[in-house]
């Protein structure tokens, strides 16, 4: 154990990059929270975390609704409070950044991103909100014992091995026949949730090309990884592998800041020797005592288990004490990764349509989603638009409309000025419409031939839609009408 919590000095460096970097995700994180929480969780918006907190009191008793939904606005949950801890996520950040007591500012961005992510519902319920509350909390232990000990080291190169390998896994044990027939990307391009210019482009590609970028993918995923546990030259192949690969995904999709938190997570795979261009100033000043070192390195050893049953629990789901994840569940320690498992093979869009007289009928635009086909696609990332995203999820389904949908409707139907900020075109800024309606399509990337005739992005069929919401109805408009 003696071995274990020895300083690992060679990795000063790395250490201190590593906590100015995750600085600005917590950053970007907090950027694109603050522009958005006005129309998502104040009182006006989609999913107010004041009727959150009002339900939860109804139906958990005591003490323990404050450990499942750990948040520091059941202390007070007004808008200016929202608000509030938004824009102080981005002064905490920017503090981080600049190497100001990095352990108390990672602790308190921790708990602030932790209160939202509680009571945020499936607004902030997406993998790269999990992987930040679990690389902050685990940065704050890392950031106590300067230089790391080894063990400390080990555990970072650990749970990068953990989070990429995952993702390809998931891909293999969820029996989906487009990942073992190797056709996943001739879809994922087309159909993922915010595609851009150069994800129409990658669906163009031969489907040769496909094949072998959905074997390359495995290679990235399943392979490299294992380079992370290696020796230093090993470490380096993996951390220049890893870095090319989340730039292909970042260059080709819109997953907030996931990508670019994927790549801070491969900083302690360098020694000083890798990093000898960076002042040596930004190093930490050495801290922490015996005891201290013991304690964190001991911390580590517990998260180094729970990478492990993680690990196991990808082949073997009933593996571990269950009781211990679900505790751990709330505050997002440890979390399971792998995104699309299972591929999606069809593009569902729904449009919302607005009228005065229910005769002629205007589309209201979303900022980054698919709507007019002539538009061509956005890269949204590094900010996440979390309305825009949540719409995709809900054409999956399209049966049935979800309550903040209704709610979505209702508050277009009011003239509300904070939701009308979620779109590029409302075409009625000046009067409310009287009705409003949803369309659900079938889009498709056209070709490079149609894209050069026509300038179409897209082409799209009408399926079905949905009986129109007046403003004087109390129907929610919930069956789908086939066309």
């Amino acid at each position: 154990m003696s071995f274990l919590i020895e300083a690992a000095t060679s990795y000063a460096l790395a250490q201190a990059l590593f906590l100015r970097l995750l600085g600005l995700i917590y950053l970007l994180a907090f950027l694109s929270l603050l522009v958005q929480v006005r129309g998502l969780y104040c009182s006006r918006g989609l999913s107010p975390i004041a009727e959150q907190i009002r339900a939860i009191e109804g139906r958990i008793p005591g003490a323990l609704r404050y450990a499942i939904y750990p948040s520091l606005f059941w202390f007070c949950c007004r808008d200016g409070a929202l608000l509030t801890a938004a824009a102080l996520g981005v002064l905490l950040s920017l503090l981080l950044m600049l190497g100001v007591f990095p352990p108390l500012m990672l602790t308190l961005l921790y708990l602030l991103y932790l209160s939202f992510t509680s009571l945020g519902q499936r607004f902030l319920a997406y993998q790269w909100d999990a992987l930040l509350l679990e690389t902050g909390f685990l940065a704050i232990f890392f950031s106590l014992v300067r230089p790391p000990t080894r063990l400390m080291i080990f555990g970072c190169w650990f749970f990068f091995f953990r989070f990429l390998f995952s993702a390809g896994a998931a891909k293999l044990t969820s029996g989906d026949p487009n990942w073992r027939n190797l056709t996943a990307l001739r879809y994922h391009y087309e159909t993922q949730p915010l595609p851009n210019r150069l994800g129409w482009w990658g669906h163009q590609m031969p489907r040769s090309f496909q094949k072998l970028s959905t074997l390359g993918t495995f290679c990235f995923e399943i392979l490299v990884p294992f380079l992370a546990l290696g020796p230093a030259a090993s470490r380096l192949t993996a951390f220049g592998l890893s870095l090319f690969f989340q730039l292909l995904i970042f260059g080709t999709g819109s997953y907030g800041f996931f990508n670019l938190l994927a790549m801070v997570l491969t900083i302690p795979l360098l020694d000083n020797r890798y990093l000898r261009l960076l002042p040596e100033s930004i190093a930490l000043e050495a801290a922490g005592s015996s005891f201290l070192s013991f304690a964190c390195t001991a911390i580590f050893c517990i998260f180094l288990l729970l990478n492990l049953i993680r690990l196991i629990q990808l082949f073997s789901p009933g593996f571990g004490p269950s009781r211990l994840m679900q505790i751990l569940g709330p505050f997002s320690i440890s979390n399971p990764y792998g995104l699309f498992a299972v591929m999606t093979t069809q593009r569902l869009e729904l449009v919302i349509e607005g009228s005065r007289d229910g005769l002629a009928w205007e589309p209201y635009e979303f900022k980054w989603k698919p709507g007019d086909p002539m538009r061509a696609p956005r890269q949204a990332a590094p900010h996440q638009p979390r309305l825009d995203w949540q719409m995709w999820f809900a054409a999956l389904n399209p049966q049935a409309l979800e309550p903040w949908l209704v709610n979505l409707l209702y508050r277009l139907l009011e003239g509300d000025k904070v939701i009308s900020g979620f779109f590029s075109k409302n075409p009625f800024r000046e009067k409310p419409p009287e009705v409003v309606r949803i369309l659900v399509y079938r889009y498709r990337f056209t070709d490079v031939k149609t894209k050069r005739e026509t300038g179409q992005w897209w082409s799209r069929e009408l399926l079905g839609r949905y009986p129109p919401l007046r403003r004087d109805s109390g129907d929610s408009g919930s069956g789908l009408l086939i066309s």
